[in-house]
């Protein structure tokens, strides 16, 4: 008989967080997370500034602070129309989940997609986009593409 594990907590995540990343910034309010560092995706990357809230019962959400470069004027893939980045499908995340070992190298390989993204213009990095409706097999449009359901 498997175990069930529960959900991690704001502050349990704040405490991995701080536990692989000492040096970040991240406050901790009313059992809502807001964590804030850089990342550098690759040696050869640029550092990028990324913000990660979340709350119970949610999923992180994640923002690039600075404006991103496009290709050739096109909106940026795998952002939803908040700015949020779309890292995963909804169901492969739960809030069992450490977002220390799963959220941030999802930001990390989401960074090195969009620095391919800049130079070529093709996205390597899989997934949906627009992302489908869910429940059924129609994808939104670009400007239906909505942040996830919390």
């Amino acid at each position: 008989m498997a175990i069930p594990r529960s959900d991690l907590s704001a502050a349990q995540q704040a405490f991995a967080l701080r536990a692989q990343f000492p040096d970040v910034q991240g406050t901790l309010k009313a059992g809502r997370l807001v964590w804030t560092g850089e990342l550098q995706p690759t040696p050869l990357s640029r550092s990028y500034r990324v913000q990660i809230a979340y709350g119970p019962g949610g999923q992180p959400k994640v923002r690039v602070l600075e404006e991103l470069a496009t290709y050739e004027e096109r909106s940026l893939p795998h952002v939803y129309s908040d700015g949020t980045l779309c890292l995963h499908e909804w169901h492969e995340w739960t809030a069992t989940m450490s977002i220390a070992d799963t959220i941030v190298p999802w930001i990390a390989e989401w960074l090195v997609h969009y620095e391919i993204w800049l130079m070529t213009g093709e996205w390597y990095g899989g997934g949906d986009w627009p992302p489908r409706r869910a429940g059924t097999t129609g994808l939104l449009s670009v400007g239906e593409a909505k942040e996830p359901p919390a």
